[in-house]
C-alpha cells in the first residue's frame, strides 16, 4: 500500500469479534490483540478502536497497544496514544439516570432474558437473550416512549444490535474522529470500518474515497460490505502481509 498517513477507525462489537450473549464475555482473542498490535506499530498507520465499551473495558483489554487511539462510549471518552482519557465535551452530567434508570428497569420485569447495563454516561437495554420477536416489539416501544420523554434535552434513544441505548447525542464516533483528524494532519488514506447503526455517523463524515466498510447486512452509508468480522479480520491482514512484503 503506496499511502504514507493512514488513519484507520475500526468498531470492536460484531465488527473485529461477534456478538456475545453479556457485554463482558467478549475479551478479544490472541489473534485480534496480534492483529491490532501489527497494524498500530507501523510508523505510517494512525489506528482508532472506537467502540460503544466502557473506558475500563477498552483500557483492560488494550490498554498494553500504546501506539493506538482508544474511544469509549461511542465518542464520549477518548485516550490518545501514550496519554490519558479526556472527555469529548465537559462536564457531562449524568443526574438524569435516576428517571431514566426505573424506566428501564421496568422493561426487564417485562421481558425475560434483559437486562440493564450503567455506562459512565450511558444506559443500555439489552434484549439478546430475550424471545428475538417479542424483545424487538418491546424495543421499538421503549424508543417511542423514551423519544417523547427526551425530546427537549440533549439524550436520544438508540436502537442497536438487539439494544436500545440511552446517551447524550453529541457522543457519537463522527464528532471523535472529527478530534482525531484534528491532530492527524492530511491522511491520504481513511478507512472505516463496523457493523452498527453508530457506525453511520462515521461513514457520513468520511470524504469521497475514503474506504468505509459495513461487517454484516443491512442497509448503509458505506461504500464497501463485507459478510462478517472474519472476513473484516482477512481484510485488515492484508494490510500487514502488504507492509511485510514491501519490506522484504
Amino acid at each position: 500500500m503506496s499511502a504514507q498517513r493512514r488513519l484507520l477507525a475500526l468498531d470492536y462489537d460484531g465488527t473485529l469479534v461477534p456478538f456475545t450473549d453479556h457485554p463482558h464475555q467478549a475479551a478479544p482473542p490472541p489473534s485480534v490483540l496480534s492483529l491490532l498490535t501489527a497494524l498500530a506499530r507501523e510508523s505510517k498507520n494512525c489506528v482508532a478502536l472506537m467502540s460503544g465499551r466502557p473506558a475500563e473495558d477498552l483500557d483492560r483489554w488494550f490498554g498494553a497497544i500504546g501506539s493506538m487511539w482508544l474511544v469509549a462510549e461511542h465518542g464520549a471518552d477518548l485516550k490518545p496514544p501514550g496519554s490519558s482519557w479526556e472527555p469529548l465535551r465537559s462536564p457531562v452530567p449524568t443526574d438524569w439516570k435516576s428517571t431514566v434508570m426505573p424506566i428501564l428497569e421496568h422493561f426487564v420485569d417485562r421481558t425475560p432474558g434483559s437486562f440493564v447495563e450503567e455506562k459512565k454516561y450511558a444506559l443500555v437495554w439489552h434484549h439478546r437473550l430475550a424471545e428475538p420477536e417479542f424483545g424487538a416489539w418491546l424495543a421499538n416501544e421503549l424508543v417511542s416512549m423514551l423519544e417523547a420523554m427526551l425530546a427537549d434535552t440533549e439524550l436520544r434513544a438508540f436502537r442497536g444490535q438487539k439494544m436500545v441505548e440511552v446517551r447524550p447525542v453529541w457522543a457519537n464516533k463522527g464528532e471523535a474522529f472529527e478530534r482525531i483528524l484534528a491532530g492527524y494532519s492530511q491522511p491520504d488514506f481513511l478507512f472505516a470500518a463496523g457493523d452498527d447503526r453508530t457506525d453511520e455517523d462515521l461513514f457520513e463524515r468520511l470524504r469521497d474515497g475514503a474506504w468505509t466498510v459495513h461487517v454484516g447486512p443491512g442497509a448503509t452509508r458505506a461504500a464497501f460490505m463485507v459478510r462478517d468480522f472474519e472476513s473484516l479480520r482477512s481484510l485488515l491482514e492484508t494490510f500487514t502481509q502488504a507492509r511485510h512484503l514491501k519490506r522484504a
